[in-house]
């Protein structure tokens, strides 16, 4: 299980990145911890790149749990940020998209892409965030976020 995240506050954005496969209360537990830290800012649009995620171990019910979480998390939030989700792989693009269904209701623009280059530009990011991101990936050590 692997999931990382840094912030790339020039840009507004929170990048993280799910590897391998992820039990879903580790999911859980993850951004449960993420959105209650002091480095969480709500506000701020979110990239979430699973191109080296196995979705196998997700579930249906622990999305809709995950999704009324991030709904009273929101609740009382007044920008609208953006959510870019890139999931190359079908089992994984069809969860994101079922959780773009189930949360519905936040306030936030929330699309599921195919490839990196799309969501960064959906985004309004440069197109070398995506070279960056990867390199960046590639030095740093597991769980360093």
């Amino acid at each position: 299980m692997s999931i990382t995240f840094h912030t790339e506050t020039e840009h507004n954005l929170i990048i993280l990145v799910h590897t391998g496969t992820t039990p879903d209360d580790e999911f859980l537990a993850f951004y449960k911890g993420l959105y209650g830290s002091d480095t969480f800012d709500l506000s701020m649009n979110l990239l979430v790149d699973l191109r080296e995620a196995d979705s196998s171990e997700r579930s249906a019910d622990v999305l809709h749990e995950f999704a009324d979480f991030v709904r009273a998390a929101h609740n009382s939030l007044t920008t609208h940020p953006k959510v870019a989700v890139v999931a190359p792989k079908d089992l994984s693009f069809g969860l994101a998209r079922m959780y773009e269904v189930f949360t519905d209701s936040v306030p936030w623009d929330f699309t599921v892409f195919r490839v990196i280059e799309a969501a960064l530009a959906w985004l309004g990011m440069p197109e070398d965030l995506a070279v960056r991101h990867d390199q960046e990936a590639q030095q740093r050590p597991q769980g360093d976020n």
